[in-house]
Parts: C-alpha cells; structure tokens; sequence
C-alpha cells in the first residue's frame, strides 16, 4: 500500500527547475533513501511534500488523500512530518519545550505535552537534556532533538534531511541506531535525504536517485550504486571502485 503517492511533481523558482516531473512512492513501513548530488532538488522536494513550496505541475497524495495545495500545518496534522538541516528552535524554550510543541499538534492540554514530551525524550536516550536550551547542545544532540520534535506530532510518514551533516562517526553510528529504532520499534515509516552512503546502505530498503531535478534512478540500494548513470552524476568512480 502507498502511504505517499508523488506524481510528476515539478517545482521552479523562475528560470530554475529544481523539481522536474519527479515521480515515486513511499510505501506504508517502508524506509526509503532519497539520495544525489547538492543542487539535485531533494530538499527541496520535501519542502513541497510537506507544503512548504507550492508545487507548479503533477500531484501528491498521503493515505490516498490529496493533499498537494493543503498547508503545512494541516498536512502534519494528517501525520506527515519532516526535520530540517539546520535545526530551528525557539531560542527561550528548552529541549523539553521545544519537543511540547509539536505535541501542542495533538492536544491542548500542557500536561499531557509534557508526558508525552518526557517519554520522547525517553526513547531519544535525551533525559539528561531536558532543561538545556538547543543552542547549548553539541549538534548531535540538537538533531536528535529535531527528530524529537517531530515525533511529537505522532507522524505516520518521517521526513529526515540529512540528520547525519556534521556529525563524526561515532555520532553517525548513534543516530543510525535510532532512525531504526524509529523505523522498526515506533513503526514509523521514514523516508531520509543523506550524503552519508554507509548510512544509507545499512538503513535504506530502497533509494531515489535525483540529479539537476530529475528522478535518474530507483530500486534495490545494491542495485541502484551500479548504475553507471548515478555513478556518473553523484557516487563518482572512486566510490566505485572502492566499495563495488
């Protein structure tokens, strides 16, 4: 079953086609990698999934529902939600805060945000950090957070961009061991732009490809990484010949 259903979907900002006709779905328990080179249209191609963008041409549907010309609001609303590269945070909330707002998405009662918020913290191995302000968080702390946010909202569909970006490879370790954890114990299924390709390989059951807006190629991550067409446009012969 598609949980998200993308059809010909084509973004432009003037002369620039940053999303060109891009078609594929995201089925219901599925994790999916959206992967390619910077500039490739992938960011945003989840700002017009979520309704941050208005889209120029082509559909998307979520739980067989249109919703490409609702807003964002009310697309998270229906259980669609997503992070940011940079993670934004009200400056004079602290993590547990932050985390009561998405909640505030479900209900309106504070204490049942904040028990819901504390439990989140929980299952983000965050507790310690509740009190901090996000700016005084290392950045693997604050993309967790981020994440931490978002599931606040109760999301049947994740959106992650690139929660990996800065992060060593300790840290990267980490992060993968909770987007499975998201993934196979919250039964949420997830779909993640990342640059990172051992993340990608280990987490993905299957990938998009995107180069200069165009969908060039989708499948099996095993698969996909031979192509001659993606190897050309974004892993680069090096990658091929040291991990193919």
């Amino acid at each position: 079953m598609a949980l998200l259903e993308v059809t010909n979907l084509t973004k432009r900002f003037g002369g620039l086609t940053a999303n060109d006709a891009v078609s594929f779905e995201v089925t219901k328990g599925e994790l999916l990698g959206l992967i390619g080179p910077n500039g490739a249209g992938k960011t945003t191609l989840f700002n017009c999934i979520a309704g941050l963008h208005p889209i120029d041409a082509g559909t998307v549907h979520f739980q067989e529902q249109n919703i490409t010309r609702l807003a964002s609001h009310e697309i998270a609303r229906l259980g669609l939600a997503r992070t940011f590269q940079i993670m934004v945070a009200s400056g004079d909330l602290n993590v547990l805060e932050n985390i009561m707002v998405g909640c505030f998405l479900h209900t309106g009662s504070r204490m049942k945000a904040k028990a819901e918020a504390e439990q989140i913290l929980k299952d983000m191995e965050l507790s310690d950090l509740g009190g901090y302000l996000v700016s005084e968080l290392p950045v693997a702390a604050q993309k967790r957070v981020a994440m931490a946010t978002a599931l606040g909202t109760r999301p049947k569909l994740l959106l992650l961009d690139e929660v990996a970006a800065g992060l060593n490879p300790s840290e990267i370790e980490g992060i993968t061991a909770i987007i499975q954890r998201i993934h196979t114990e919250m039964g949420i299924t997830v779909m993640l732009i990342e640059h990172v390709m051992e993340m990608v390989m280990n987490l993905s059951q299957r990938v998009v490809v995107l180069d200069y807006g165009r969908k060039i190629a989708e499948g099996d991550p095993k698969l996909v990484v031979k192509d001659p067409n993606v190897i050309k446009a974004y892993l680069g012969e090096r990658y091929a010949k040291e991990h193919l």
